[in-house]
């Protein structure tokens, strides 16, 4: 008498594992898209910290240079002097502005006048704001390291450019000094100048262009109080 045969049931051993090289296969893709979403977020919130950090440097620049304070002709202890980094940022030991401004906030109303003397420097890839009160010192006698409060602003900063803009050249070249694409490229990259007529007291603006490592140069234009 016949006796069909018997079907097979289950899965053979190389379909398991075939089953299982797919689903690893899918587990691998799944996990190196999550760890590069991952990845990308993280950075994303780096560069934004970054920036938000440059923004709250710009407005602390900025109010300092609302309230500069013009120098007194021929008196030493009032002064604004500036020159462009000459180095790169992450080697840099020097400072680019020192001035004094007026408009210090005293929320404790101590016994203090409002006249500040800052300094702005780039030590190793920072970005420091050293101030103190106002003592009627001449700039050879400041300690800033024992006597200045230091603030620091930003990291990372891979350079540092400042333009100058003086009378001389608005009179001699009108308003293309300040129209045309590449306007401060002839503007001063040091202050005061006394080999150049109107280059001394304050400048009439000035530029500052901030390279941050990973976030690029960000670049603001300030103009000065008048003399």
């Amino acid at each position: 008498k016949y006796k069909p045969s018997r079907v097979q049931c289950g899965y053979t051993l190389l379909e398991v594992m075939i089953a299982l090289l797919i689903s690893a296969m899918i587990a691998v893709m799944a996990f190196q898209t999550l760890d590069s979403a991952d990845r990308g977020s993280a950075r994303t919130n780096e560069v934004l910290a970054e920036i938000n950090r440059l923004d709250r440097a710009w407005q602390i620049i900025a109010a300092d240079m609302r309230h500069v304070l013009p120098p007194i002709q021929n008196d030493p202890r009032t002064f604004f002097v500036g020159e462009t980094l000459n180095s790169s940022g992450a080697n840099a030991s020097e400072e680019i502005l020192m001035f004094k401004r007026r408009g210090w906030v005293n929320f404790a109303n101590r016994v203090r006048s409002d006249l500040q003397i800052v300094s702005y420097r780039v030590e190793k890839g920072q970005l420091w704001r050293d101030f103190m009160p106002e003592n009627n010192w001449l700039p050879s006698d400041i300690d800033w390291e024992d006597d200045a409060f230091q603030q620091l602003l930003l990291d990372d900063v891979t350079d540092v450019q400042l333009r100058f803009l003086h009378q001389g050249a608005l009179a001699s070249r009108g308003k293309s000094v300040l129209e045309s694409r590449e306007y401060s490229e002839d503007w001063l990259q040091k202050w005061p100048d006394s080999t150049l007529q109107g280059a001394i007291g304050l400048p009439l603006a000035i530029q500052i262009t901030i390279d941050i490592k990973g976030v690029g140069p960000s670049v603001r234009l300030f103009a000065l109080p008048e003399q």
